[in-house]
């Protein structure tokens, strides 16, 4: 395999939907409560973000390599589960993984200086900080969160606060009001959902290596369990904010996809131990969170 090749796979790119979703979130919603709205501003946070993303999915590997788990894991499907199988398969050597990794954080940083220096974003460095220390800590240096236990927590602040916040704060320079809260729950927790459907192929080489996730620790089916009460969550959300908190009507569009979240848990539970037939529950997890999180974002801004 060309080594261009192998390490555009290393960066799993198809999974930056998420943090496309993220993103419009956080524009949209910013449209919707302020006026505020700049294509140019939301493009440059996007690919801000989105090499900050590619920079977790490649250090991940590398993390990942270096503890021996993706080598112990004999059912991960990649490069939705166990990685993308390029440092272990040696398409890509570990060290150039990390320098690639550490040059899409340099790129995504470098777009943040510019935002706060051309437009005035004074908090975006805090935000940005906050970010990195999330992408290294999640599965390495300096904290290693998911041997506490804490990854899944990482992850919904990483695609929640940190993105769909980070987002509204570009647009408005200013963090106007506590609303953007609803949002910033719905891009972290559909985002959790996505590492959560990924975690169950990969469970015994992750309890093998000391992995603490949500499948680890409470098995399948309650992993499961918390899967489809995550979801669901979701969509009550959007129902109160329609509700309670003025959102415009449009926003119950989102509920089209609430067939997804019951169609991943059905295929789940009937599938278990047969990893490529539980493939089908991942896809349906990640369309549901693109879908979800880009029709909320769009009835923000109509």
């Amino acid at each position: 395999m060309k080594k261009t090749k192998a390490v555009v796979l290393l960066m799993r790119l198809p999974f930056l939907t998420v943090t496309l979703g993220g993103v419009a979130l956080g524009t949209g919603f910013a449209r919707w409560e302020t006026g505020a709205w700049d294509p140019l501003i939301a493009a440059l946070a996007f690919l801000g973000a989105a090499f900050i993303h590619a920079a977790t999915n490649v250090v991940n590997d590398y993390y990942d390599y270096k503890a021996g788990t993706d080598a112990a894991n004999r059912s991960g499907t990649p490069p939705f589960s166990g990685g993308s199988g390029m440092v272990l398969g040696g398409h890509v050597k570990p060290g150039l993984a990390l320098a690639v990794s550490i040059i899409l954080a340099g790129a995504g940083s470098g777009i943040g200086l510019y935002l706060t220096l051309a437009k005035g974003a004074a908090a975006l460095p805090l935000i940005g900080l906050v970010g990195l220390l999330l992408v290294f800590s999640y599965n390495g240096w300096p904290l290693r969160l998911v041997n506490k236990g804490l990854g899944e927590l990482a992850i919904f602040l990483g695609w929640g606060p940190i993105v769909v916040l980070g987002s509204y704060y570009v647009q408005t320079r200013a963090f106007v009001s506590a609303g953007v809260l609803g949002p910033c729950y719905l891009s972290g927790v559909m985002t959790t959902l996505v590492l959560l459907i990924n975690e169950f192929a990969d469970r015994d080489a992750d309890a093998g290596s000391g992995r603490k996730t949500f499948v680890t620790l409470y098995g399948y089916n309650g992993g499961l369990a918390i899967y489809l009460a995550l979801a669901l969550s979701c969509y009550a959300v959007v129902v109160a904010g329609v509700a309670a908190m003025h959102w415009p009507p449009y926003a119950l569009l989102a509920l089209v996809t609430l067939p997804l979240p019951f169609q991943a848990f059905r295929l789940g539970r009937a599938s278990l131990g047969d990893w490529g037939r539980f493939l089908g529950a991942v896809k349906a997890t990640i369309l549901m969170n693109f879908l979800f999180l880009c029709i909320l974002a769009i009835s923000f801004v109509v």
